[in-house]
């Protein structure tokens, strides 16, 4: 045996070996790619990537249409990456969002030789049936305000996924985009993001309705917040604790809470 041949033979074991590993632990990555299933996937435009759950409109991807190829994108993240073991998705176009999926490391990329990129592949799929709302939020006075989305896994892909998504309006007020109160549950909560913090807040999809203004006053939130709790719909036993109460009522008072309005936005 020649040592050409030895070499090349050793290259393609190194090659299967890389795969191999990618299979089981995935790879780390800079390069995405985005592939959409769907009889109306060519309709989608400005196409956007949620990843890791950070829900921020400025810190969404913005992808770039691969004009070879039907509905599929592509991003080089640059000095970001992402490890395709650990790292959830979402798409985000026009109104509507996917659920979360997770990402196929590309073993074609993996086993050839001539220095191609490693890409992380995401599939999702896209249809006009559901029905998604982007829902503004506004407090008085201003204050810092956040949201939690806990999304259930609602359309196809090749990786389906429950993901944790979340957000924050420095100001109390925004918009929480592409909504879908069937495939989610979104918690809202008075205060900076806490990443620690575990379904606390207020419920939207039990008080955003399709037609007006929704107005919560502080007798309003309180009360919601109590049912919540006594209906065992925080992570915690059913409960009408005295002190979770009185904490209630005093961090929003700190607050010089007076209203929340939400409301169902085009």
């Amino acid at each position: 045996m020649t040592r050409s041949v030895i070499k090349t033979l050793v290259c393609l074991l190194l090659a299967e070996a890389a795969v191999a590993a990618a299979a089981q632990g995935g790879i780390t990555t800079a390069n995405v790619k985005v592939s959409v299933s769907g009889r109306y996937c060519a309709d989608l435009k400005d196409v956007y990537l949620v990843i890791n759950g950070d829900d921020r409109e400025e810190r969404w991807v913005k992808l770039d249409h691969d004009k070879r190829v039907q509905c599929v994108w592509t991003k080089d993240l640059g000095g970001r990456t992402i490890s395709t073991s650990v790292a959830t998705f979402s798409l985000r176009a026009g109104t509507m969002r996917s659920g979360c999926q997770k990402a196929d490391p590309d073993e074609e990329t993996l086993l050839a030789t001539d220095g191609k990129t490693l890409l992380a592949n995401i599939n999702f799929s896209y249809s006009k049936e559901r029905t998604f709302r982007n829902v503004s939020v506004k407090t008085v006075p201003p204050m810092p305000v956040s949201y939690v989305r806990y999304v259930r896994p609602f359309d196809a892909g090749a990786n389906p996924t429950p993901c944790r998504e979340a957000a924050a309006f420095d100001h109390g007020q925004g918009a929480i985009s592409n909504t879908t109160f069937d495939g989610e549950k979104i918690h809202f909560d008075f205060g900076p993001l806490n990443a620690k913090r575990q379904e606390t807040g207020l419920i939207l999809n039990d008080i955003v309705v399709d037609d007006g203004v929704r107005i919560l006053t502080l007798d309003g939130v309180v009360y919601r917040l109590t049912a919540q709790r006594a209906q065992g719909k925080v992570r915690s036993a059913p409960s009408l604790s005295p002190n979770a109460i009185s904490l209630d009522i005093k961090k929003l008072g700190d607050l010089k809470f007076e209203r929340a309005e939400f409301q169902v936005i085009k």
